[in-house]
């Protein structure tokens, strides 16, 4: 029980520190101007705006989806696999521009999303 009570609260934990990021980022690539987001690296700078945009609201919609870990732990494993997707894309890009520099973060985010998923997992057994 005390166990459950923990993974729960660590998983809790994790989810709020990635919807932060992806809240943050998300924000940003849909709100910001294209040079700001140049300067800072966004790899949907590479993309055509509107889609560009339509990723930040994205980040934000999965983002929000992420919290759900400890109600709705299905939900949170969703959004995870999504914003994994989200990374790879961005990783890609990245990748094929030569900004080298990103891949780590990119690398770091997608094991955490996988961890938080792996989490919401174990809580959707447990509820079951």
């Amino acid at each position: 029980m005390a166990g459950a009570v923990l993974r729960k609260g660590a998983a809790a934990m994790l989810a709020l520190l990635l919807a932060a990021f992806f809240g943050f980022v998300g924000w940003n690539k849909a709100f910001a101007p294209l040079a700001e987001l140049a300067r800072h690296g966004a790899w949907t700078v590479h993309l055509p705006e509107w889609l560009g945009r339509l990723v930040g609201w994205s980040e934000l919609a999965l983002a929000a989806a992420l919290l759900a870990v400890p109600v709705r732990p299905s939900i949170a494993r969703i959004a995870a696999l999504a914003l994994v997707a989200n990374q790879i894309a961005a990783g890609l890009v990245h990748l094929a521009r030569g900004e080298t520099a990103a891949l780590p973060q990119n690398a770091v985010l997608i094991v955490m999303l996988l961890a938080l998923w792996g989490a919401a997992r174990t809580q959707q057994g447990e509820t079951a």
